[in-house]
């Protein structure tokens, strides 16, 4: 029976207690729906009093069953023959298919639910309400190939200004889907994380993708990814892009070289072309990566090389500018100090391998809280620790500057890993910053 839902019809001693219930029986003998009457009358009586005094016993409450048209029903099952009739009378209706999925799904019929909410999108490939719910059984059931076809599909048709009948169902739905979505399970977030090349991406993925690289105050992204959905826009007002996806195409916006002296003396002595610094990685005899002392960083032009000696990053701080607030959003004149470290990723994958999100995370931090402290992640961590020395050592940066870039990194790498192993982030850049 599931949940007892009680109502009194009447006043004074002509008041009548009525009671329906919230799951789907039909009679075992003969099938029927009903109507039912209750056997021990007095002992439900007794518990519904109770439980309107206490509010206690969650397996009886005052309710009373409505479905879309007014009507009130004993049982589920008894509403379904309504529906059923209605549909009998009005066949190709998607609404009355969706309201019968709506009302099995409530009472515990799922797989049923899903056949009628099937048949519904059949009659109306836009009943928004019929694919979410189809959306969410996806999800509930891990069911990856179902759940990638019906996200794309549920946001595309809100995109395309699909709506139900009520707004504020329409509203709900689309906040829940943005909710839902920003918990995908990984696997599926993988999926939708790689766009494809600029010129397949649809508007849907566009807005799947941005959504789930989206970082800052949950339900500040939440309530803009709704508002978004309703008026068809795909992208947010500022966009919220992994940082290999910045690109300085204006002169303008590429950060000005500014050089420490002693980095300046050593490309001054050597003929260097401070424009096209790069850190020279150190290779052993086996062909891997070797940092003796990470503070002899070696540095190489295309043509000439020369070693720069680098107390700490700490002494390479200059000024006391604050980042920019909206650092998150990877503005454009501090896109060449994302590229700076994350070319320099790409170089130290070439020469070792690609380098787990699980490792990049750690290195990001390292960097971030403790810039001069000890090396205990090896030598990639040593390598972006020279990485982030040039960075410094070229343009002018504060502690908070640093702080937010590496932290801004850190959480970028955070947003693309995959447990146990993933090399999302590093897969990206290749793609992205080549």
């Amino acid at each position: 029976m599931g949940t007892i839902l009680y109502r009194t019809e009447g006043e004074g001693k002509s008041a009548a207690m009525q009671y329906a219930f919230s799951s789907y029986f039909r009679c075992r003998d003969c099938g029927a729906a009903g109507p039912w009457k209750i056997a021990d009358n007095w002992r439900v009586f007794a518990l519904a009093l109770a439980a309107a005094a206490t509010g206690s016993d969650k397996r009886i409450v005052a309710a009373t069953p409505v479905l879309f048209d007014g009507t009130t029903h004993q049982s589920p099952a008894m509403g379904e023959e309504h529906l059923l009739h209605l549909i009998q009378k009005d066949p190709r209706n998607a609404f009355l298919h969706t309201r019968l999925g709506n009302l099995l799904r409530g009472s515990g019929e799922g797989a049923r639910a899903v056949e009628w909410y099937e048949q519904a999108l059949a009659l109306d490939p836009g009943d928004i309400e019929a694919r979410y719910n189809l959306f969410c059984f996806a999800i509930d059931d891990s069911d990856g190939p179902a759940a990638l076809q019906l996200t794309r599909l549920l946001v595309h048709h809100l995109l395309d200004g699909r709506r139900t009948n009520k707004d504020d169902l329409t509203k709900g739905i689309a906040y829940s889907a943005a909710e839902t979505l920003r918990q995908l399970p990984l696997d599926i977030r993988a999926e939708f994380l790689v766009p494809p090349e600029a010129a397949a991406e649809t508007p849907d993925g566009i807005f799947i993708r941005t959504l789930l690289e989206q970082c800052g105050e949950e339900a500040d992204i939440l309530h803009d990814a709704a508002d978004r959905l309703l008026n068809g826009q795909p992208v947010p007002a500022q966009t919220l892009v992994p940082s290999a996806e910045m690109e300085i195409d204006d002169e303008d916006d590429e950060p000005a070289l500014d050089l420490v002296p002693s980095l300046r003396e050593v490309v001054k002595q050597k003929g260097l072309d401070a424009r096209n610094l790069s850190v020279a990685l150190e290779m052993d005899d086996r062909g891997y990566i070797y940092v003796q002392d990470r503070h002899l960083v070696y540095l190489t032009d295309g043509e000439e090389t020369a070693v720069w000696h680098v107390p700490s990053l700490r002494a390479l701080f200059r000024g006391n500018k604050s980042p920019p607030p909206d650092i998150d959003h990877y503005p454009p004149e501090y896109a060449g100090y994302f590229f700076s470290m994350e070319k320099h990723v790409l170089a130290v994958c070439e020469a070792q391998g690609d380098r787990t999100d699980q490792e990049m995370e750690p290195i990001y931090s390292a960097l971030r809280r403790w810039p001069d402290g000890k090396s205990f992640l090896g030598p990639t961590h040593d390598s972006l620790w020279q990485a982030a020395a040039l960075t410094l050592g070229t343009h002018v940066l504060s502690p908070a500057e640093f702080q937010a870039i590496m932290s801004r990194l850190e959480r970028s790498v955070r947003s693309w890993a995959l447990r146990p192993i993933s090399r999302n982030y590093v897969h990206y850049l290749r793609k992205n910053l080549l």
